[in-house]
Protein backbone atom coordinates (compact mmCIF):
# COMPACT_ATOMS: atom_id res chain seq x y z
CA UNK A 1 0.00 0.00 0.00
CA UNK A 2 0.90 3.30 -0.89
CA UNK A 3 2.77 5.17 1.88
CA UNK A 4 2.57 9.19 1.21
CA UNK A 5 6.23 10.76 1.94
CA UNK A 6 3.78 13.76 3.69
CA UNK A 7 2.46 11.07 5.99
CA UNK A 8 6.05 9.60 6.81
CA UNK A 9 7.43 13.03 7.29
CA UNK A 10 4.21 14.14 9.64
CA UNK A 11 4.81 10.27 11.81
CA UNK A 12 8.54 11.65 12.05
CA UNK A 13 7.20 15.12 13.47
CA UNK A 14 4.70 13.79 15.92
CA UNK A 15 7.78 11.48 17.19
CA UNK A 16 10.23 14.95 17.56
CA UNK A 17 6.65 16.58 19.65
CA UNK A 18 6.40 13.93 21.69
CA UNK A 19 10.41 13.30 22.49
CA UNK A 20 10.42 17.31 23.51
CA UNK A 21 7.07 17.04 26.02
CA UNK A 22 8.79 13.83 27.39
CA UNK A 23 12.21 13.92 27.23
CA UNK A 24 12.02 10.33 25.55
CA UNK A 25 15.57 9.36 24.65
CA UNK A 26 14.85 5.96 23.21
CA UNK A 27 15.55 6.54 19.68
CA UNK A 28 18.63 4.39 19.67
CA UNK A 29 16.14 1.62 19.95
CA UNK A 30 13.65 2.04 17.20
CA UNK A 31 16.39 3.07 14.86
CA UNK A 32 17.61 -0.91 13.91
CA UNK A 33 13.96 -1.46 13.52
CA UNK A 34 13.15 1.84 12.35
CA UNK A 35 11.73 0.39 8.51
CA UNK A 36 9.40 -1.77 10.22
CA UNK A 37 8.06 0.33 12.74
CA UNK A 38 7.10 2.88 9.95
CA UNK A 39 5.27 0.58 7.98
CA UNK A 40 3.42 -0.54 11.13
CA UNK A 41 2.85 2.98 11.72
CA UNK A 42 1.76 3.48 8.11
CA UNK A 43 -1.57 5.13 8.75
CA UNK A 44 -0.51 7.14 11.69
CA UNK A 45 -2.20 10.94 11.08
CA UNK A 46 -0.78 11.47 14.68
CA UNK A 47 -0.48 10.23 18.32
CA UNK A 48 -3.30 9.19 20.56
CA UNK A 49 -5.22 6.29 22.14
CA UNK A 50 -4.10 3.05 20.90
CA UNK A 51 -0.82 4.76 19.67
CA UNK A 52 -0.82 5.91 16.21
CA UNK A 53 -3.64 6.25 14.23
CA UNK A 54 -5.56 5.45 12.02
CA UNK A 55 -6.16 1.78 12.56
CA UNK A 56 -8.20 -1.41 11.79
CA UNK A 57 -8.45 -3.89 15.00
CA UNK A 58 -9.95 -7.15 13.92
CA UNK A 59 -10.84 -9.43 16.93
CA UNK A 60 -10.67 -12.85 14.95
CA UNK A 61 -11.94 -14.73 17.77
CA UNK A 62 -13.46 -14.60 21.79
CA UNK A 63 -11.86 -18.06 22.36
CA UNK A 64 -8.47 -18.04 24.68
CA UNK A 65 -6.30 -19.84 26.55
CA UNK A 66 -6.44 -17.51 29.47
CA UNK A 67 -8.85 -16.53 31.59
CA UNK A 68 -8.38 -12.65 32.23
CA UNK A 69 -10.58 -11.30 34.84
CA UNK A 70 -10.97 -7.76 32.73
CA UNK A 71 -10.89 -8.65 29.35
CA UNK A 72 -13.43 -6.80 27.57
CA UNK A 73 -13.92 -9.56 24.65
CA UNK A 74 -14.82 -11.70 27.44
CA UNK A 75 -12.08 -14.45 26.43
CA UNK A 76 -12.66 -17.57 26.68
CA UNK A 77 -16.73 -17.22 26.24
CA UNK A 78 -16.68 -17.97 22.36
CA UNK A 79 -19.18 -16.43 20.09
CA UNK A 80 -21.55 -18.63 18.33
CA UNK A 81 -21.32 -16.27 15.18
CA UNK A 82 -17.54 -16.22 15.00
CA UNK A 83 -16.75 -16.47 11.06
CA UNK A 84 -15.25 -19.62 9.34
CA UNK A 85 -11.75 -18.61 7.15
CA UNK A 86 -14.05 -17.87 3.88
CA UNK A 87 -16.15 -14.79 5.49
CA UNK A 88 -12.88 -13.78 7.62
CA UNK A 89 -10.96 -13.52 4.40
CA UNK A 90 -13.94 -11.29 3.21
CA UNK A 91 -14.24 -9.18 5.90
CA UNK A 92 -10.20 -8.54 5.52
CA UNK A 93 -10.78 -7.65 1.86
CA UNK A 94 -13.82 -5.30 2.58
CA UNK A 95 -10.94 -3.27 4.70
CA UNK A 96 -9.35 -2.58 1.67
CA UNK A 97 -12.02 -0.29 0.26
CA UNK A 98 -10.94 2.37 3.19
CA UNK A 99 -7.69 4.36 1.67
CA UNK A 100 -6.58 4.99 5.00
CA UNK A 101 -6.18 1.60 6.78
CA UNK A 102 -3.21 0.60 6.52
CA UNK A 103 -1.99 -1.41 9.01
CA UNK A 104 -4.27 -4.73 10.29
CA UNK A 105 -4.04 -5.88 13.98
CA UNK A 106 -5.12 -9.50 14.94
CA UNK A 107 -6.50 -9.28 18.38
CA UNK A 108 -8.98 -11.81 20.30
CA UNK A 109 -9.62 -13.60 22.86
CA UNK A 110 -6.44 -15.29 21.56
CA UNK A 111 -5.80 -14.74 18.27
CA UNK A 112 -3.40 -17.99 17.85
CA UNK A 113 -5.88 -20.21 19.15
CA UNK A 114 -7.30 -20.01 15.67
CA UNK A 115 -6.37 -22.65 13.57
CA UNK A 116 -6.92 -20.52 10.20
CA UNK A 117 -5.02 -17.78 12.08
CA UNK A 118 -1.91 -18.06 9.59
CA UNK A 119 -3.43 -18.34 6.64
CA UNK A 120 -5.87 -15.26 7.45
CA UNK A 121 -2.27 -13.14 8.36
CA UNK A 122 -0.65 -14.78 5.37
CA UNK A 123 -3.81 -13.33 3.13
CA UNK A 124 -3.86 -9.65 4.77
CA UNK A 125 -0.31 -9.62 4.13
CA UNK A 126 -1.03 -10.19 0.61
CA UNK A 127 -3.51 -7.52 -0.35
CA UNK A 128 -0.48 -5.19 1.48
CA UNK A 129 -1.55 -4.53 4.86
CA UNK A 130 1.27 -4.54 7.35
CA UNK A 131 0.10 -6.63 10.18
CA UNK A 132 0.50 -6.84 14.18
CA UNK A 133 -0.64 -9.78 16.28
CA UNK A 134 -2.23 -8.59 20.15
CA UNK A 135 -1.35 -11.26 21.92
CA UNK A 136 -0.89 -12.57 25.42
CA UNK A 137 2.48 -14.20 23.94
CA UNK A 138 1.70 -17.14 25.85
CA UNK A 139 1.37 -19.72 23.10
CA UNK A 140 4.57 -17.98 20.62
CA UNK A 141 6.98 -21.21 21.09
CA UNK A 142 10.16 -20.68 18.55
CA UNK A 143 8.22 -22.32 16.08
CA UNK A 144 5.14 -19.82 16.10
CA UNK A 145 7.40 -16.86 16.11
CA UNK A 146 9.20 -18.58 12.39
CA UNK A 147 5.44 -18.94 11.43
CA UNK A 148 4.84 -15.03 12.58
CA UNK A 149 7.51 -14.47 10.45
CA UNK A 150 7.07 -16.20 7.77
CA UNK A 151 3.29 -14.87 7.06
CA UNK A 152 4.54 -11.29 7.59
CA UNK A 153 3.82 -10.26 11.05
CA UNK A 154 5.48 -7.21 11.78
CA UNK A 155 5.41 -7.27 15.45
CA UNK A 156 3.25 -8.46 18.42
CA UNK A 157 1.46 -6.44 21.28
CA UNK A 158 2.02 -8.70 24.32
CA UNK A 159 0.34 -8.19 27.90
CA UNK A 160 1.98 -8.11 31.21
CA UNK A 161 -0.14 -6.89 33.79
CA UNK A 162 2.18 -7.39 36.87
CA UNK A 163 6.06 -7.42 37.84
CA UNK A 164 4.89 -10.26 40.17
CA UNK A 165 4.32 -13.91 38.47
CA UNK A 166 1.96 -14.84 40.97
CA UNK A 167 -0.04 -11.73 41.05
CA UNK A 168 0.11 -11.80 37.20
CA UNK A 169 -1.13 -15.03 37.17
CA UNK A 170 -4.20 -14.90 38.95
CA UNK A 171 -5.14 -11.63 37.46
CA UNK A 172 -4.83 -14.05 34.00
CA UNK A 173 -6.79 -16.68 35.37
CA UNK A 174 -4.18 -19.34 35.01
CA UNK A 175 -1.19 -20.82 36.58
CA UNK A 176 2.67 -19.76 34.54
CA UNK A 177 1.15 -17.29 32.19
CA UNK A 178 3.56 -14.87 33.46
CA UNK A 179 6.64 -16.97 32.67
CA UNK A 180 5.06 -18.28 29.48
CA UNK A 181 4.46 -14.79 28.39
CA UNK A 182 8.13 -13.50 29.05
CA UNK A 183 9.39 -16.71 27.19
CA UNK A 184 6.66 -16.13 24.24
CA UNK A 185 8.36 -12.23 23.78
CA UNK A 186 11.86 -13.43 24.15
CA UNK A 187 11.23 -16.23 21.24
CA UNK A 188 9.68 -13.30 18.70
CA UNK A 189 12.36 -10.88 19.63
CA UNK A 190 14.71 -13.35 18.21
CA UNK A 191 12.58 -13.43 14.96
CA UNK A 192 13.05 -9.64 14.73
CA UNK A 193 9.80 -8.60 15.10
CA UNK A 194 8.61 -5.66 16.70
CA UNK A 195 7.65 -5.53 20.52
CA UNK A 196 4.95 -3.79 22.20
CA UNK A 197 4.22 -4.67 25.73
CA UNK A 198 0.29 -3.95 27.15
CA UNK A 199 -0.45 -3.11 30.60
CA UNK A 200 -3.51 -2.16 31.76
CA UNK A 201 -3.56 -0.45 35.20
CA UNK A 202 -6.00 -0.57 37.65
CA UNK A 203 -5.93 -0.38 41.58
CA UNK A 204 -4.43 -3.62 41.35
CA UNK A 205 -0.92 -2.65 40.32
CA UNK A 206 -0.77 1.15 40.03
CA UNK A 207 2.14 0.73 42.65
CA UNK A 208 3.81 -1.72 40.60
CA UNK A 209 3.78 1.21 37.36
CA UNK A 210 7.85 2.30 37.70
CA UNK A 211 8.27 -1.69 37.64
CA UNK A 212 6.00 -2.66 34.90
CA UNK A 213 7.68 0.44 32.61
CA UNK A 214 11.51 -0.79 33.49
CA UNK A 215 10.01 -4.73 32.85
CA UNK A 216 8.99 -3.76 29.60
CA UNK A 217 12.11 -1.99 28.89
CA UNK A 218 14.04 -4.98 29.88
CA UNK A 219 12.14 -6.68 27.80
CA UNK A 220 13.01 -5.03 24.71
CA UNK A 221 9.96 -3.59 24.30
CA UNK A 222 9.39 -0.51 21.25
CA UNK A 223 6.35 0.85 21.93
CA UNK A 224 4.14 0.43 25.56
CA UNK A 225 0.18 1.03 25.74
CA UNK A 226 -0.76 1.56 29.07
CA UNK A 227 -4.89 0.74 29.66
CA UNK A 228 -6.67 2.32 32.08
CA UNK A 229 -9.56 -0.44 33.36
CA UNK A 230 -12.29 0.81 32.11
CA UNK A 231 -15.81 -1.17 33.20
CA UNK A 232 -16.39 -2.98 29.59
CA UNK A 233 -16.93 -6.61 29.45
CA UNK A 234 -15.79 -8.74 31.95
CA UNK A 235 -14.44 -6.10 34.01
CA UNK A 236 -17.84 -4.05 34.95
CA UNK A 237 -17.02 -7.11 37.60
CA UNK A 238 -13.83 -4.61 38.85
CA UNK A 239 -15.70 -1.72 38.58
CA UNK A 240 -14.60 -1.02 42.09
CA UNK A 241 -10.78 -1.25 41.12
CA UNK A 242 -10.44 1.68 38.75
CA UNK A 243 -8.86 5.05 39.22
CA UNK A 244 -10.09 7.90 40.37
CA UNK A 245 -9.58 11.35 39.10
CA UNK A 246 -6.83 12.05 41.40
CA UNK A 247 -5.33 8.37 40.92
CA UNK A 248 -5.09 9.85 37.08
CA UNK A 249 -3.44 13.08 37.79
CA UNK A 250 -0.89 11.06 39.96
CA UNK A 251 -0.34 8.61 36.91
CA UNK A 252 0.34 11.09 34.63
CA UNK A 253 2.53 12.76 36.30
CA UNK A 254 4.56 9.40 37.22
CA UNK A 255 4.22 8.86 33.64
CA UNK A 256 5.86 11.72 32.46
CA UNK A 257 8.88 11.81 34.88
CA UNK A 258 9.62 8.00 33.89
CA UNK A 259 9.53 8.33 29.89
CA UNK A 260 12.40 10.49 30.17
CA UNK A 261 14.53 6.90 31.87
CA UNK A 262 12.60 4.04 29.52
CA UNK A 263 13.69 3.43 25.64
CA UNK A 264 9.95 2.82 24.78
CA UNK A 265 7.56 5.16 23.48
CA UNK A 266 4.59 5.38 26.13
CA UNK A 267 1.03 6.07 25.41
CA UNK A 268 -2.27 5.73 27.59
CA UNK A 269 -5.09 4.04 26.55
CA UNK A 270 -8.19 5.36 27.98
CA UNK A 271 -6.63 8.46 29.61
CA UNK A 272 -6.23 10.82 26.29
CA UNK A 273 -6.41 13.86 29.41
CA UNK A 274 -2.22 12.71 28.86
CA UNK A 275 -2.34 14.62 25.43
CA UNK A 276 -3.74 17.25 27.12
CA UNK A 277 -1.26 17.65 29.73
CA UNK A 278 1.79 17.00 27.58
CA UNK A 279 0.44 20.40 25.52
CA UNK A 280 0.67 22.63 28.24
CA UNK A 281 4.01 20.99 29.47
CA UNK A 282 5.19 22.36 25.77
CA UNK A 283 3.53 25.48 25.92
CA UNK A 284 2.46 24.77 22.59
CA UNK A 285 -0.50 26.14 20.71
CA UNK A 286 -3.44 24.19 20.53
CA UNK A 287 -3.59 24.40 16.73
CA UNK A 288 -0.36 23.31 16.91
CA UNK A 289 -0.74 20.45 18.90
CA UNK A 290 -3.90 18.95 17.25
CA UNK A 291 -2.06 18.07 14.35
CA UNK A 292 0.24 16.02 17.06
CA UNK A 293 -2.00 14.88 19.66
CA UNK A 294 -5.37 12.89 18.69
CA UNK A 295 -6.55 12.26 22.54
CA UNK A 296 -9.58 9.62 22.12
CA UNK A 297 -9.62 8.16 18.96
CA UNK A 298 -12.83 6.46 18.88
CA UNK A 299 -14.17 6.48 15.94
CA UNK A 300 -11.51 8.62 14.63
CA UNK A 301 -9.01 6.48 14.33
CA UNK A 302 -9.87 3.24 15.58
CA UNK A 303 -12.14 1.11 13.95
CA UNK A 304 -12.75 -2.55 16.05
CA UNK A 305 -14.50 -5.73 14.60
CA UNK A 306 -16.30 -8.09 16.44
CA UNK A 307 -15.72 -12.12 15.35
CA UNK A 308 -19.16 -12.31 13.87
CA UNK A 309 -18.18 -8.98 11.33
CA UNK A 310 -19.84 -6.39 13.75
CA UNK A 311 -18.10 -2.92 13.79
CA UNK A 312 -17.61 -0.70 16.93
CA UNK A 313 -15.81 2.78 17.53
CA UNK A 314 -13.56 1.73 19.76
CA UNK A 315 -12.54 -1.83 21.64
CA UNK A 316 -14.37 -0.50 25.01
CA UNK A 317 -16.95 1.36 23.26
CA UNK A 318 -19.87 -1.63 22.13
CA UNK A 319 -21.97 0.79 19.65
CA UNK A 320 -22.74 -1.55 16.84
CA UNK A 321 -22.22 0.25 13.47
CA UNK A 322 -23.14 -1.86 10.93
CA UNK A 323 -21.41 -5.33 9.63
CA UNK A 324 -19.07 -5.51 7.47
CA UNK A 325 -20.61 -8.72 5.74
CA UNK A 326 -23.72 -6.48 5.09
CA UNK A 327 -21.87 -3.03 4.38
CA UNK A 328 -18.65 -1.74 2.75
CA UNK A 329 -15.89 -0.87 5.36
CA UNK A 330 -15.77 3.05 3.55
CA UNK A 331 -19.40 3.13 4.25
CA UNK A 332 -19.31 2.33 8.21
CA UNK A 333 -16.22 4.42 8.21
CA UNK A 334 -18.08 7.53 6.76
CA UNK A 335 -21.14 6.78 8.52
CA UNK A 336 -23.06 9.21 11.15
CA UNK A 337 -21.70 7.23 13.83
CA UNK A 338 -18.15 7.97 13.56
CA UNK A 339 -18.51 11.21 12.23
CA UNK A 340 -20.44 12.10 15.31
CA UNK A 341 -17.13 11.13 17.17
CA UNK A 342 -14.99 12.97 14.53
CA UNK A 343 -16.74 16.27 15.49
CA UNK A 344 -16.32 17.18 18.90
CA UNK A 345 -18.61 19.66 18.73
CA UNK A 346 -21.09 16.87 19.73
CA UNK A 347 -19.49 16.37 22.91
CA UNK A 348 -21.43 17.55 26.20
CA UNK A 349 -20.68 19.59 29.65
CA UNK A 350 -17.10 20.60 30.62
CA UNK A 351 -15.42 17.86 27.59
CA UNK A 352 -17.31 20.18 24.85
CA UNK A 353 -16.78 23.65 26.28
CA UNK A 354 -12.55 22.57 27.01
CA UNK A 355 -9.71 24.29 25.32
CA UNK A 356 -8.11 21.47 25.09
CA UNK A 357 -10.89 18.84 23.57
CA UNK A 358 -9.11 18.78 20.40
CA UNK A 359 -5.97 17.13 21.86
CA UNK A 360 -7.78 15.26 24.25
CA UNK A 361 -11.68 14.87 23.99
CA UNK A 362 -12.71 13.21 27.20
CA UNK A 363 -12.14 8.83 26.99
CA UNK A 364 -15.76 8.42 25.16
CA UNK A 365 -15.40 4.77 26.41
CA UNK A 366 -15.45 5.65 29.85
CA UNK A 367 -18.20 8.05 29.38
CA UNK A 368 -20.43 5.67 28.19
CA UNK A 369 -19.92 2.87 30.62
CA UNK A 370 -20.67 5.34 33.33
CA UNK A 371 -23.41 7.37 31.56
CA UNK A 372 -24.70 5.44 29.26
CA UNK A 373 -23.87 7.93 26.84
CA UNK A 374 -21.07 8.36 24.59
CA UNK A 375 -21.12 12.08 23.97
CA UNK A 376 -20.76 13.02 27.82
CA UNK A 377 -18.12 14.28 29.98
CA UNK A 378 -15.71 11.89 31.13
CA UNK A 379 -16.81 11.23 34.42
CA UNK A 380 -12.91 10.71 35.67
CA UNK A 381 -11.39 13.80 34.33
CA UNK A 382 -8.06 14.68 36.27
CA UNK A 383 -7.98 18.29 35.49
CA UNK A 384 -11.53 19.39 34.92
CA UNK A 385 -14.41 19.32 37.90
CA UNK A 386 -17.11 16.85 36.82
CA UNK A 387 -20.28 15.95 38.36
CA UNK A 388 -19.42 11.93 38.79
CA UNK A 389 -22.67 9.92 37.86
CA UNK A 390 -24.42 6.95 39.09
CA UNK A 391 -23.03 4.65 36.78
CA UNK A 392 -24.81 2.20 35.06
CA UNK A 393 -23.31 -0.32 36.19
CA UNK A 394 -24.00 -3.16 38.95
CA UNK A 395 -21.19 -2.55 41.42
CA UNK A 396 -19.82 -5.96 42.53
Amino acid sequence: MYIPPTLILKQAAVLVGFKHATKWSGFSRWMPNLMNLLKISAGAVGMGCFGYPIHPVYEVTSDCNLRCLHCHARGGERWRDELDTVKAKKIIQNLTTVREFRTLVFTGGEPLVRRDIYELMRYASELGFYTVVATNATMITREVARKLKEVKIGGIAASIDFTDPDMHDKYRGVPGAFKAALKGISNAQKEGLYIQVNVTISQRNVNQLRGLLMLADKLGAHVILLYQLIPSGRGEKLFNETLSPESFKTLINQLHEIQSKVNPVTVPVGLPEYFAYLTKSMNLSLKLSSYIFSGCIAGRGMFYIKPNGDVWPCAFLPIRTGNLLEKSALEIWRSSTFNMFRDRDNLKGVCRSCSYREVCGGCRARAYAYTGDPLASDPCCPFQRTTQPISIIEKT
